[in-house]
């Protein structure tokens, strides 16, 4: 149980955004707490292709209504009957659900299990360090169940075949050589007499005793030169000269950047520099630069939870002291980090004067020390257990921590009626115990589970 994680690993995705991978137990919880929409598409190796949640998890979901008229009965009903081979795996896992937890006011199973999904709620929830905590964009959207205008339209990523190419005998009603030729004058453009002929193709008769073999060809010369003038490819982005990039390098964290990424510091530097020529604000160069700072974190995420037990200690440690550097300047500063990130209001005023965010830099560092070392030496994690869960419940009690407060921050419903100081104090006191528990193989396990939002999110 605590070997390396060999468990299958689930994806959400929602509105045209991925979420995951989620273990089965993380997965089996998510579902128990009807957090799945309809809308929702799942996917998890060895299924062909993405599948709505419904057909996934048909426990959980109540059965559509029969339609009032039904004028004749559809071939289309017949798929329902016959589930996709992805969905027949899964539904083993649908009949654990049928029990599930019925309202907030009602004790859970376990405490320690739904701590256990506190981690799995902020990971697919998204928008932050700790997104679960905003209830009033992400949390309203995915646990609530904001009713949308319009169906949300999920890109999934899955490979596309390409149509196989038309040929005589493929295409309906295979037309002789001549009739193809004579549909080209339909296009919108004349053909060029000069042009080759499309694969399969052949010309008319007409076409090829038409020129005499001693004529002269009607070629124009500036229209072939035109064709082998190469474009010319443009000038790739330089930070010679850059003030920004004077003042970033005396920052440890943009120094490992610019190291480790010099094609995207370059780019996103000397996109920052255009911006400052062209009198854009302060704060709309500073945003620049924390949402490319976002989107390299997220893009190296898998690298970064792969590293040793101790870089991802010293990554919660920092993020601790990240958080009580913002909540010094208020709660609007550290709720504001909690629901949104490096992108929120107070980090975006910090990156304006970025010799000044020692905290904020010290947690970039950490995270990116971590994204180094996972990606030269990665290290295998086991998954977080129900004992260690005891171990951290304890810790939490040594704070202070109530039954009430373990339900709460288990549960994002109960978690959203609490004041933003309240969250706040909660996520402080969450990483506080788990750096606290002694025993470093159950530290290890729990911080790997809660560290995944702090780096994907």
């Amino acid at each position: 149980m605590n070997g390396p994680v060999t468990e299958t690993q689930w994806y959400i995705a929602r509105e045209g955004k991925q979420h995951g991978p989620l273990t089965d137990i993380e997965m089996r919880t998510f579902v128990a707490h009807s957090y799945l929409r309809v809308t929702d598409l799942i996917w998890r190796p060895g299924m062909a292709e993405w599948l709505p949640a419904p057909q996934v998890f048909p426990a959980v979901f109540p059965a559509p209504a029969a339609p009032a008229a039904a004028p004749t009965p559809q071939p289309a009903a017949a798929p329902a009957a016959a589930p996709a081979p992805g969905a027949e795996k899964a539904s083993p896992l649908s009949s654990d659900f049928d029990e599930a937890e019925a309202e907030d006011a009602k004790p859970p199973r376990g405490v320690a299990r739904r701590l256990a999904t506190a981690a799995v709620v902020l990971t697919v929830i998204g928008g932050g360090a700790f997104a679960f905590a905003t209830y009033r964009e992400p949390l309203m959207q995915l646990v609530a169940g904001k009713p949308a205008a319009k169906p949300p339209v999920v890109k999934a990523e899955l490979p596309v075949e390409a149509p196989p190419a038309a040929t005589a005998d493929t295409a309906p009603d295979a037309a002789k050589p001549t009739e193809t030729a004579a549909a080209a004058p339909e296009t919108a453009f004349s053909p060029n007499p000069n042009a080759p002929l499309p694969a399969g193709s052949t010309a008319a008769p007409a076409q090829a005793t038409a020129t005499p073999a001693d004529a002269t060809p009607q070629t124009a010369p500036e229209v072939k030169t035109a064709a082998l003038t190469p474009d010319v490819p443009p000038a790739p982005p330089s930070i010679e000269g850059s003030q920004l990039d004077v003042r970033l390098q005396k920052i440890p964290a943009w120094v490992m950047i610019k190291k480790d990424f010099p094609d995207w510091y370059v780019g996103h530097i000397a996109a920052a520099e255009k911006m400052i020529s062209d009198k854009r604000p302060e704060g709309d160069v500073a945003l620049h630069l924390a949402q490319g700072l976002v989107a390299l974190r997220r893009q190296h995420a898998d690298k970064a939870l792969a590293a040793s037990p101790e870089k991802l200690r010293r990554v919660a440690s920092a993020f601790l002291d990240n958080l009580k550097s913002l909540q010094s300047q208020g709660v609007s500063a550290c709720y504001g980090f909690i629901s949104k990130g490096e992108t929120s209001p107070a980090v975006v005023q910090l990156m304006q004067q970025p010799e000044s965010a020692t905290a904020f830099h010290a947690q970039v560092t950490a995270i990116f020390e971590a994204i180094a070392e996972g990606g030269k030496t990665p290290a295998k994690h086991a998954s977080a257990v129900k004992s260690d869960y005891d171990v951290l419940i304890k810790e939490l009690g040594k704070i202070g921590w109530k039954e009430e407060d373990l339900q709460t921050f288990s549960n994002p419903r109960l978690l959203s009626k609490r004041a933003p100081e309240q969250v706040c104090k909660m996520v402080l006191e969450w990483f506080v115990a788990h750096l606290a528990v002694k025993d470093k193989a159950v530290q290890d396990r729990l911080l790997f589970e809660t560290l995944k939002p702090v780096v994907t999110g």
